[in-house]
């Protein structure tokens, strides 16, 4: 029997072992990824800038977008709603905020913590009871006006009692 010094066919090389070593790492690798992955939604904002012809976007609004006093039997209720400090958080996502004043000086200390939040801010709604007399009402209007470090919101909204 002649052995050739080149031999002519040669059988393939077996590829179960390296397809076996890929099923494997996949086995290992895809449980760890979920598991070690967060369930949060992975956004990315969108970066939009104005061409040569074209304007501007208005700035956006303060943080405070609304901001609402109402009478109470307990003194004042000051209703904000406030922005979220979120990185996506759009005009409308609010987180509504009540707090509770016995009297005027108490009031105008909470609407000067708020009025730093948004110095910008210059309208507030007061919402009178029914039975407030107009005397009240009127001092009111001037502690919302002017507290004791400046001025606090100029633009004042009476809304009409129920």
């Amino acid at each position: 029997m002649r052995r050739s010094l080149f031999p002519r066919g040669r059988p393939a090389p077996d590829a179960r072992p390296a397809l076996f070593s890929v099923v494997s790492l996949m086995v290992v690798l895809v449980p760890l990824l979920l598991v070690t992955s967060t369930g949060q939604k992975v956004t990315g904002l969108s970066l939009g800038l104005p061409g040569p012809s074209e304007e501007l976007p208005p700035p956006p609004p303060g943080p405070v977008e609304a901001l609402r006093v109402a009478r109470v039997p307990e003194g004042y209720r000051v209703q904000a709603a406030v922005r979220r400090t979120d990185v996506l958080a759009s005009a409308g996502d609010v987180e509504q905020q009540e707090l509770l004043a016995a009297d005027l000086a108490t009031l105008q200390a909470q609407l000067v913590r708020l009025k730093a939040l948004d110095p910008g801010r210059q309208r507030i709604h007061l919402a009178p009871g029914a039975d407030t007399p107009a005397s009240e009402v009127v001092r009111w209007m001037d502690a919302v006006r002017q507290g004791p470090q400046g001025p606090l919101f100029p633009e004042v909204v009476v809304e009409s009692a129920p």
